[in-house]
């Protein structure tokens, strides 16, 4: 009898969510496939800290996870947002041992794991892997290069709305888990400033809050109020990423993130 073809196994068997691993090839996805496990990801979980070994790198398949830097008065600020455009421990993509901060899980979901030392063997083993993998690290560098422009310049109602629009990219349904704690220290904001603007942004209509539960009821309006910046990292997935992949539905509903 003849052996199974590894390329149909991953066609029937295996279709992951992430979108990174999802544009790969059946042959070149079968290479990774034996070594990823799925791992559910709590709201909270630090899965590294700064400067940490890189024991595993995530493809986000559900949830968002925060590269955050964490100051000496353990105030934190995040740097870039991971989803399922992408992977988590990009670090060990650049040949690096270590985390380059934390990353820590604002909305909850699953991933696909590897062992970082797996996946390193897999980029010299695997070059469409490796090609993918090179790709969303730059439109990755464009969101945090992004970011830091951001934080720097627009208002906390702009930057607040760009961060739950991309919340929203990565929820599997209407309403997505996040408790204004979370996003005020995503912000690198005080609480009372987020309980301030989601209220504001709930009265005008664009969304609804209870309880570490919101749903986007405009997106449209949502946009409108966002900075420019969620669009340009938008596009950059997009165009340097995966273009079939990350176009999702129309404008005024995209689904689920990096």
């Amino acid at each position: 009898m003849m052996a199974p073809n590894p390329a149909l196994l991953v066609s029937t068997e295996f279709r992951p969510r992430n979108r990174l691993l999802a544009g790969l090839s059946d042959e070149a996805l079968w290479s990774l496939r034996p070594h990823l496990k799925t791992v559910h990801l709590p709201r909270g979980r630090v899965l590294c800290e700064a400067d940490e070994p890189l024991r595993r790198v995530y493809f986000p398949e559900a949830g968002a996870v925060s590269l955050v830097s964490v100051f000496e008065d353990g105030t934190t600020a995040e740097m870039a947002t991971v989803g399922r455009e992408g992977v988590v421990g990009i670090g060990a993509l650049l040949g690096g041992q270590h985390a380059f901060g934390r990353h820590v899980v604002p909305v909850p979901g699953s991933a696909l794991a590897v062992e970082a030392s797996r996946f390193q063997s897999a980029l010299r083993e695997n070059r469409a892997l490796r090609a993918a993998c090179e790709t969303y690290a730059q439109a990755f560098l464009v969101h945090l290069l992004q970011n830091v422009a951001c934080n720097a310049i627009h208002r906390v109602d702009q930057r607040c709305a760009r961060w739950l629009l991309m919340c929203d990219d990565q929820a599997e349904g209407e309403t997505f888990e996040l408790t204004q704690e979370y996003l005020a220290e995503m912000l690198g904001v005080r609480r009372s400033t987020v309980t301030v603007v989601a209220g504001t942004l709930q009265r005008e209509g664009l969304i609804h809050y209870r309880r570490g539960a919101i749903t986007v009821l405009d997106r449209r309006g949502l946009e409108t109020t966002a900075c420019e910046c969620y669009q340009v990292v938008r596009d950059a997935y997009e165009r340097s990423l995966l273009p079939a992949s990350l176009a999702g539905p129309p404008s005024c509903e995209m689904v689920a993130t990096g």
